[in-house]
């Protein structure tokens, strides 16, 4: 917020009474009465630079940054302004250390900010899934002198994170590779909170010093329940936490609404709680990934066939990747992150899932919602 002008006497009166009269403030002399006000981005990938946001004003929250992709899929050449780059630019800010956990990592943007980092002798570590640790954007971050820790594991180190002086967050569903970024729905949000860096610290260590995954890990989460800004966030690490459990407890509370964006769904404890809230009366609508959602194992054709008037659901429009995995409850609490809703995140994966209480911050993922759901195919 810009401060007041402190000037006195005639001039300042006689600017007064035009910013009054005729609405202009050429000095911001009136600006302590309009509220502090930020800009959240929501990336749409153009091959032109210069049209590739767009913005939105929202009420205080400058802890948080909200960013969604826009999957139009360019030709690699022509994959500018995304998401991976806004990321990068934070990375080459840092000023004390950056650790990223990534279960696919070949972004230009990100390994080269990663690259230049190293070089200037701040520290940078690196997690990823053994499956993707011979890429050769992997290869070029070792080849530069960073240490990559690989889980050595069949079930996924699935993390999407990123550590910026222990301070910073970034976290959801993306995957920092190209396609992550331009070519399926995503999301991808930073947080300004010590606390959850804290966390994602303590889990980070865990991986890098104690070379220790999934359920055998330690549950040592520093502040799993926390506030910032006068929000309420819960912050969970599976498998050493069961995540499905507390998602189907906060399911079991919701009153009015449940949507979600499931790249895929499978866990009987969270469908079970949703189609249990239906029958209660609650309106579901959820938008499948179309790979893999008419399985026998998959929630898609159990929600068809429940036969209940307040479920919709329906498979999504996208020719890539629908990759989220986001469950908004009365449009008041946002649960998101890694954590596919399936067995496996429950209980071998490594993975990391947020809940945001704030019906400020559950907004933009309706509008993300009701986007893909509008893109999605009718059954």
């Amino acid at each position: 917020m810009k401060k007041r002008s402190a000037s006195a006497g005639i001039v300042a009166i006689l600017l007064l009474f035009l910013a009054i009269i005729f609405g202009v403030d050429p000095f911001g002399l009136l600006a302590n009465d309009a509220p502090d006000v930020i800009t959240v981005t929501r990336v749409v990938v153009t091959p032109q630079p210069s049209d590739n946001t767009t913005t939105v004003t929202i009420k205080p929250a400058d802890w948080y940054h909200i960013l969604f992709t826009n999957p139009t899929c360019p030709p690699e050449e022509e994959r500018t302004g995304g998401i991976d780059e806004e990321v990068a630019a934070g990375i080459r800010a840092a000023q004390t250390g950056v650790d990223v956990a990534a279960f696919d990592l070949d972004s230009p943007a990100i390994v080269d900010a990663l690259i230049d980092l190293e070089k200037q002798g701040i520290p940078v570590r690196v997690v990823t899934d053994t499956d993707n640790a011979e890429l050769s954007s992997i290869n070029r971050l070792r080849r530069n002198g960073i240490s990559v820790v690989e889980d050595k594991r069949t079930a996924l180190m699935h993390n999407k994170f990123v550590i910026i002086d222990e301070r910073y967050i970034w976290m959801g569903s993306m995957n920092l590779t190209t396609n992550g970024a331009y070519c399926n729905n995503n999301n991808f949000v930073q947080f300004d909170s010590p606390m959850l860096a804290a966390n994602y610290r303590a889990e980070m260590d865990e991986m890098v010093i104690d070379r220790s995954f999934g359920p055998t890990s330690p549950d040592n989460t520093p502040h799993e329940q926390l506030t910032e800004a006068g929000v309420r966030l819960e912050n969970y690490f599976a498998s050493e936490k069961k995540a499905a459990p507390i998602m189907a407890e906060a399911i079991n509370q919701a009153q009015s609404e449940i949507l979600f964006l499931a790249f895929s769904f499978t866990n009987d404890e969270i469908g079970e709680a949703m189609l249990a809230r239906a029958e209660a009366g609650v309106a579901i609508r959820g938008v499948f990934e179309t790979v893999g959602a008419e399985t026998e194992f998959s929630y898609y054709p159990v929600m068809q066939e429940a036969g209940l008037s307040h479920v919709q659901v329906r498979l999504d429009g996208n020719s890539y990747i629908m990759h989220h995995k986001v469950i908004i409850l009365d449009r008041e609490t946002v649960i998101f992150g890694s954590f596919n809703f399936s067995d496996s995140a429950n209980r071998q994966n490594d993975e990391n899932v947020i809940f945001v209480h704030d019906a400020a911050f559950a907004s933009y993922f309706v509008e993300e919602f009701e986007t893909v759901w509008a893109e999605a195919k009718t059954p």
